[in-house]
């Protein structure tokens, strides 16, 4: 019996290791599919994400901080000023477009993430338990 059920674990362990890359993939499809220049912002996003990607970062409390989305959407739109043909959307007088661009990206990468983290933890939770209990779906 306690066979079945280690095999069982495996396949269910299996599968939702599946289910994450699909999505990842999936993810990565529909951003090839974005426009030169929001492709350039969603890589300085995805970038900047990477760094603040650690426990304990801020991007995982349960409310992040507005201020320091709100800098680091700053500091990716300085970098966005140095890249030449992300500078022609600042020469148009779009200041407040871009700043608002890279902000929703920075929020969505955040989301993306905090999403993938939380799934993972009830995950591992599951497997070290072996099972999920109410309180792991709220």
């Amino acid at each position: 019996m306690e066979e079945i059920k280690n095999n069982f674990i495996d396949r269910q362990r299996e599968k939702a290791f599946e289910e994450i890359v699909s999505l990842e993939d999936d993810r990565k499809l529909m951003e090839s599919y974005y426009p030169q220049k929001a492709a350039l912002l969603q890589a300085l996003v995805t970038d900047a994400c990477d760094r603040l990607d650690y426990e304990g970062s801020f991007i995982y409390d349960e409310y992040p901080d507005r201020w320091n989305i709100e800098r680091n959407c700053r500091d990716i739109c300085r970098q966005a000023e140095e890249i030449q043909e992300l500078h022609a959307m600042e020469k148009k007088g779009e200041d407040e477009l871009l700043g608002e661009f890279v902000g929703s990206l920075f929020c969505q990468e955040i989301y993306q993430r905090r999403c993938r983290r939380k799934f993972l933890k009830r995950l591992a939770h599951f497997y070290k338990t072996g099972g999920f209990g109410v309180a792991d779906f709220t």
